[in-house]
């Protein structure tokens, strides 16, 4: 118990370090660039993720500066192992993304339709809104699946670092717009999978790949992604009927076609890991709970 709670007691405290250090650099943007959060959605999305990425790696190199511990250091594997397991996680993404979306259509929650003739604005704007997502999810999924992830999993294994992780990430969207119960559920749900891929040999890139494929495939549809502010021209996506079936103002995530989708994908990863006798993935723990043996370097 006490290594449980020293562990949980060094994720809040580094989670609480990242954030001192990004809003420190925002301050110091704000006063000598200035204000990039008046910009339409893209600028701040971005501001927000390369501001939160430095202050990730700051916060890191004090760590390793100060204690030589190298846990905040895991996850990242080599570049041609990490990009091809960014493209894993990717298609993991773009697959369960893409089956959320035909079965809130085949629901009737959404009805989606292209306008003629505006393709070209239609590619510009989501292109660098692409560039932008890239970014933000490299930002959240290094704070959530990194240091607090790796220290976690050592305490708890990884079934339970991997939940307890999750429902974390799944606070942290409770004061977006449109939350409700079953937005909740099916954050909780994605976040299992995101731990799910964490803990492959891909690593952070491996989680990273399957986030950002699964908020662009979502952009491309003109989904809103519960951000406020996104306006993907020429593509209708509109929302009717019951918020179970649509998601309503949060989007599609806190449909039932999410949670479908995602727990399909949930029970995928869980065989697969099965078969790679990684008994803990997510669940159960495995014997004893003990975190499962890696077959390379994580």
């Amino acid at each position: 118990m006490k290594k449980i709670l020293l562990a949980v007691l060094y994720v809040l405290g580094y989670l609480i370090a990242v954030l001192i250090v990004t809003m420190v650099l925002m301050a110091l943007t704000k006063t000598f660039i200035g204000d990039w959060e008046s910009g339409d959605a893209r600028t701040e999305l971005l501001g927000e993720g390369l501001l939160t990425v430095l202050g990730i790696a700051i916060t890191n190199l004090l760590i390793l500066g100060l204690s030589r511990s190298k846990e905040v250091a895991r996850g990242w594997p080599r570049i041609g192992p990490g990009l091809a397991w960014f493209a894993k996680g990717g298609l993991c993404g773009l697959l369960m993304a893409g089956l959320m979306l035909l079965l809130t259509l085949s629901f009737g929650g959404v009805r989606l339709s292209f306008e003629a003739g505006a393709l070209d604005a239609y590619l510009r704007y989501v292109i660098a809104l692409a560039g932008c997502l890239l970014i933000a999810a490299m930002s959240e999924e290094w704070l959530f699946r990194g240091y607090p992830l790796t220290k976690l999993a050592a305490a708890l294994g990884r079934g339970w670092a991997n939940l307890l992780m999750s429902l974390l990430f799944a606070a942290a969207h409770l004061g977006s717009t449109g939350v409700n119960a079953l937005t909740m559920i099916n954050i909780v749900l994605g976040s299992l999978v995101v731990g799910s891929l964490r803990f492959t040999a891909g690593g952070i890139p491996a989680a990273w790949g399957f986030h950002f494929a699964w908020n662009c495939t979502q952009v491309l549809a003109g989904s809103n992604l519960s951000l406020e502010g996104i306006n993907v021209p020429g593509v209708s996506f509109h929302q009717s009927g019951s918020i179970v079936v649509s998601g309503g103002s949060f989007g599609p995530e806190a449909s039932i076609g999410a949670t479908v989708s995602t727990a399909l994908v949930l029970v995928f990863l869980f065989a697969f890991f099965r078969r790679q006798d990684v008994y803990d993935l997510p669940f159960p723990l495995g014997k004893k709970g003990a975190i499962a043996r890696p077959s390379r370097p994580r």
